[in-house]
């Protein structure tokens, strides 16, 4: 009769267990916070860049992170014989469900990026030097080809086909200050409503002259603008 492997190889370590079953301590600002592993930190990331109306922050620590361990369970396949059939199919499944939810977050953005090309690119000039990055390094460079693309379309089809074109103001002809009827030029609109749950207790808050007060799984209704600061720094989900 065949032993099990852990009986038959006694000094073999066990197997590390698929990242979903690892629960890993994020790294909480209050004692509120609940204890996240990165893949859930990564699906509450896309849930949150579905719903609210403009593009948040780049995850980028997260997004890097989620990476180098999909990347070490890929490795640890490898390693596997045989044997190993069930944690194989743990780990593929597993990998399989985080690389979904890794591209369908920068999917998301890329969507965003591509509807508000222009308002992204004004605001990313605008932004302070220490705030958290809006874009990724790869989603600025996409941003920059992308309008490049679409001016040298509108000069091939527009301008090209005019006499004295040339003649006519460069704010005319520049796709990022003719906003009349530029498809490139939507703005968000924060006064969205949305679902929202509150991660911890919230500071206080304004809306319509009334003070609101988030508790920990408070789930609610509200325009996107007055809990934009809580989505911001975590204290409530978008749902």
């Amino acid at each position: 009769r065949r032993l099990p492997s852990s009986v038959a190889h006694p000094h073999r370590p066990p197997p590390a267990l698929p990242l979903s079953f690892c629960r890993i301590m994020a790294e909480p600002s209050s004692s509120d916070d609940v204890a996240l592993t990165d893949i859930e930190l990564l699906q509450a990331a896309w849930i949150n860049e579905l719903r609210a109306p403009e593009l948040l922050p780049h995850e980028h620590e997260l997004v890097l992170r989620v990476k180098e361990q999909v990347a070490e369970q890929e490795a640890r396949v490898e390693e596997l014989d045989e044997r190993d059939s069930l944690l194989r199919s743990l780990y593929e499944m597993d990998n399989e469900r985080t690389n979904y939810q890794l591209r369908s977050y920068l999917r998301t953005r890329l969507e965003k990026l591509t509807k508000m090309a222009i308002f992204i690119a004004r605001r990313q000039g605008e932004a302070d030097a220490e705030a958290r990055p809006l874009l990724s390094r790869p989603e600025q460079n996409f941003l920059g080809k992308y309008l490049a693309l679409y001016q040298d379309h509108i000069d091939a089809e527009a301008w090209s086909s005019l006499q004295h074109a040339e003649q006519l103001p460069e704010q005319l002809r520049q796709i990022a200050t003719a906003a009349a009827g530029n498809p490139l030029n939507v703005t968000p609109d924060l006064s969205a409503h949305v679902f929202c749950t509150a991660r911890r207790a919230c500071e206080r808050f304004t809306f319509h002259d009334e003070v609101v007060e988030l508790q920990p799984g408070d789930t609610v209704l509200l325009p996107y603008e007055p809990i934009r600061h809580l989505v911001l720094d975590g204290s409530v989900q978008l749902t």
